[in-house]
């Protein structure tokens, strides 16, 4: 199987329906053209450890596409350590209208990023050479201004939401991609709610999943804040 080859698009496109998320032809041809560039960086930037375009397909694309049916078009999105891109790049492409912001510690992967914004003629995305303690903790203009705001890049959730906490607008969303979420975990982001840090008014639900092909379960953790 070879990246933007008929099965590789439908191995894309078939596995997005699985997750509810429709796609069109426009949307692989992207997907193609980012996924042929992340092996070109990958050589000498240090992007992904997945390099088989089938892995490619389902490990980084479609797991990227699952928070896609809990984000409203028109949202602002921040992707924190975007790395390669994933997820807020795919999600940038396949909704309407998204104004998304992709940041990353690490300078030569940002290149990859706003290389890649350009190459694929992207508009209303910006990548940003930060730490996600900068923007909230030195950004003014930043604060309560995303709507969602989503990772796979961090390992423990209750530090993600807590350092991403001022960046969130009231009613927003913010979606951890994760494996299984242990319970100390959650008792974290429980003690973390019970002491005021979050606010008086959020919701936690774990939405489980699982991309078509890979056999390990998968976790949409979302904390929502009140309006």
């Amino acid at each position: 199987m070879d990246i933007g080859s008929p099965e590789w698009d439908h191995l894309i496109i078939d596995g997005a329906t699985a997750l509810g998320v429709g796609l069109r032809p426009d949307h692989t041809r992207l997907f193609a053209r980012h996924a042929a560039e992340l092996l070109k960086w990958n050589a000498v930037t240090n992007l992904t450890a997945i390099t088989q375009p089938e892995s490619i397909a389902r490990n980084h694309f479609l797991d990227a596409l699952a928070p896609a049916p809990f984000i409203a078009p028109g949202s602002d999105l921040l992707d924190v350590g975007s790395g390669g891109g994933f997820p807020g790049l795919p999600l940038h492409i396949v909704i309407e209208e998204l104004r998304t912001t992709l940041i990353d510690a690490v300078r030569k992967k940002v290149s990859f990023l706003r290389f890649l914004i350009r190459e694929l003629a992207l508009s209303n995305i910006e990548a940003q050479h930060l730490r996600v303690e900068q923007l909230s903790g030195h950004c003014a203009q930043r604060r309560r201004s995303y709507d969602v705001i989503i990772s796979r890049a961090f390992s423990a959730v209750a530090p993600f939401v807590g350092a991403v906490w001022p960046l969130l607008r009231p009613g927003g969303r913010v979606i951890a991609l994760k494996g299984q979420i242990s319970a100390s975990e959650m008792n974290a982001l429980e003690d973390a709610r019970a002491a005021g840090v979050l606010g008086s008014s959020i919701t936690l639900e774990q939405v489980g999943y699982s991309v078509p092909g890979l056999k390990s379960e998968r976790t949409l953790l979302i904390v929502k804040r009140g309006s």
